[in-house]
This record gives C-alpha cells, structure tokens and sequence, in this order.
C-alpha cells in the first residue's frame, strides 16, 4: 500500500513535467526573419522584413529558380503594430529571434530618432539583442534590404558577416550591437556612432537574380563611415580618416593595414597592424579636466615603395616614429573635427571625467558637450614594427635599372 502511495505521488509529480512545449510553433508556420528595416512614411513607421524562402535554400529542393529571401512591409503608428501588420501579407507569422541586421533608414534616423525603435526591440522576449544595427546612408532601410548578394545569398547574414569580419580587420568601421546602442543612448557622457551602409552600382537591378548571376554585382552594399548621433537622432557622419580616428580612441582597433610616407620624403611604406590597444585616464588638473589617450599598436612591413634601407633599425625606428605621428594625427583630426561640426562627445570622455570625479561631472551634465569643445585631451601613440617580411630592401629599384 505504500509502495502504492509512493508510485502514485511520483506521477502527480512528473506529470506536469512531461506536458511538451505549451508554446510551441512549427517551422512551416513561421516565417523567419533575419534583416528588420525601418523607414519612415509621413508620420508613421514602416517596417521592412527579410524572410527567408526555406525551399530556395534547402539542400534537398531543386530550388534556384526564384530568390533566397523576400520582403514584406507594412507600416504603422509603433514598430510592433507594423510588424503585427506584416501577417496582412505574410502567410507565415512572422518570427523575431534569428534577426542579424536592424537597419535604419538616414531620414528616419535623423527625423524620428532611433530610440523608440531600440527600446521596444528590447522589451521584446523572443527578440535577442546581439542583431548589429546600421544606417542606410543616402537611402532608404528597405532599399538595402532589398539587394541581393552574391557569395552569401542571404543579403542579412552577409551585412552581419561582412560588418563582423570588417571591424576586427579594418580601422574605419566598427559594430554596435543593439544593447550595446541601448548603453550609450543612457549613459551620461557619450552619444552614440553607427557604422553606414551604402548602396553602389546599378540600383535597377539589385533585387533580380541578374545581380547574382555575374562574376560582377551590378549593385553592391558597402559599409560606408560612422554615423555620429546626438541622443538618438542622427546629426552627421565620420569620413575614413575621422572614423579611423574614433574607433583608435574607442579602443575599437583589432588589426588593420595603413600607409606612412617614407622618413626621407620618397614614396610610402605600407603597414599592417598585428595588435592594438588603448588606454584612457581622466583627471582633474587645478579644477580643469584632462584626458589623456595613449594607443599601442605592434605592426609588420607589409609592402615598401622606399629607396631606404628598410632592413636596417635606423629604418625602423623612423618608420616607428613616422607611425606615432599619424596615430596621434588620426585621433587629433577626429577630435577636433566632431567639435567643430557637431559639437558632441561621442568619445566617451565624459564618462571617463565621470568615473574618475562623479562630483565634478555631476556639475558640469547638462552643459558637457558645450565644456567637451574645450577639453585638454592629450595624444600619445606607442609604435612597434616587429617584423619586415621575408624580405629586408625592396628591389624596386634593381628592376628599374
């Protein structure tokens, strides 16, 4: 009787573990999204899904006679009453967790403001925040979305990668994820920056087959310079240089290529950096702030264009010395630009005036980007060249004679 009593309270208790996936959703009635794009139309959103076409992608359909993705939009008076309407045209709900790219079109962002957008991506449980966001530069976010890619066949996954792989190899981008975005629109002291996208080459056909069916694309995207943002709304953007600048600052560098002139005037010295870091130190000097930034950088030669005896360490040094000059020449140019043209810290240096004197930021918060135009910020670079290559002297020369 007891062994009975024990079996029989063991089920009352299992079985409520056993009852499967109360909110389960097959994968024919879902459609899955992977680039979401917000525009705006007059004065409402509109939302742009990319959902993929399971039998155009699969290994086991014939598929190639249509395209890997298609777009469904529908606009409304929030994000998510658009994305409700999506289901007016979509067979299939519509299906948030896998989304990789959130895209904003440049007159929405400058327009609207990308907060909104960006809290209720968050509020959202089956949404994950790790989606890079960008900005549709000169053009629409269902524009981009639109394109379709060779290589990767799926135009979301390929921003992401291309973006991903493009910001630890490449000095002028870099990405901002969406609860990366969240942090620096509350954080006191630093406004936002976006890495662009662009569109180039024949706009009529980016979204046929005919624009993956060549050797070369007759449309592209391109990530195209940083966006700078006051709050949420977009106010201008960074050209290479003063990107390259910021993201040396930010400490966003992985590794990169960049050119120097040769220390004797003649031609150029191209380098491509193995490791990079920075530091930033604020501190209060006779009731003034300062912000001093030092960057590491460890290179190798990658190609030479110099009559100089590359191999020889008095070679070497100069190429050093010739490299901290441009860093720090980066990191100045970026700084005094965005104050001159947007007079906003998108730096962070305020929140580094803030971890080191909360006292002392707290007085100056309201009026910071008006203190931040007159910051003593100092510059300082710290260049290695570990490495020539296989060869030490260019024989350019040799060939010419």
């Amino acid at each position: 009787m007891k062994r009975s009593l024990c079996l029989l309270l063991s089920f009352v208790v299992l079985l409520p573990l056993l009852t499967g996936c109360w909110d389960r959703h097959e994968l024919n009635e879902l459609g899955i999204m992977l680039g979401l794009g917000v525009d705006k139309e007059g004065d409402q959103i509109r939302v742009s899904a990319q959902v993929v076409v399971p039998n155009e992608i699969s290994s086991k359909s014939a598929g190639g006679k249509g395209t890997p993705v298609t777009q469904y939009q529908a606009t409304g008076k929030s994000l998510f009453e658009a994305i409700q309407s999506l289901t007016e045209t979509s067979p299939r709900r519509i299906f948030m967790a896998h989304v990789r790219v959130l895209i904003f079109g440049e007159e929405y962002a400058r327009k609207e403001g990308i907060y909104d957008v960006i809290e209720a991506l968050m509020r959202e449980p089956s949404a994950r925040p790790d989606y890079y966001v960008m900005v549709a530069r000169d053009t629409k976010a269902s524009e981009v979305l639109d394109l379709l890619t060779p290589l990767d066949n799926i135009p979301a996954e390929k921003l992401f990668s291309s973006l991903d792989v493009s910001a630890k190899t490449w000095a002028p981008t870099t990405t901002v994820t969406g609860d990366q975005l969240m942090d620096y629109m509350l954080t006191p002291g630093i406004h936002p920056v976006i890495t662009g996208v662009e569109i180039i080459g024949d706009h009529s056909k980016k979204g046929s087959i005919e624009n993956i069916s060549t050797i070369r694309a007759a449309a592209k995207l391109n990530t195209t310079g940083l966006s700078v943002f006051k709050r949420d709304k977009l106010i201008g953007w960074l050209n290479e240089d003063e990107s390259k600048g910021y993201n040396y600052i930010r400490d966003n560098v992985k590794s990169t290529t960049g050119i120097v002139d040769c220390p004797n005037g003649e031609g150029t010295v191209t380098l491509k950096t193995l490791r990079a870091s920075t530091k930033r130190k604020a501190r209060i000097i006779n009731g003034e702030p300062q912000v001093k930034i030092k960057v590491n950088v460890v290179s190798s030669v990658a190609s030479v264009d110099c009559k100089m005896q590359i191999g020889s360490m008095t070679a070497i040094r100069e190429l050093e010395k010739a490299t901290q000059d441009r860093l720090k020449e980066l990191m100045e140019k970026s700084v005094n630009s965005v104050r001159r043209k947007y007079h906003v810290d998108i730096f962070g240096f305020g929140k580094e005036i803030y971890q080191t004197d909360p006292k002392f930021f707290k007085k100056h918060e309201q009026d910071w980007d008006k203190y931040f135009e007159d910051l003593d910020v100092v510059y300082e670079a710290n260049a290695q060249i570990r490495r020539v290559g296989t060869l030490d002297n260019s024989f350019k020369k040799d060939i010419k004679e």
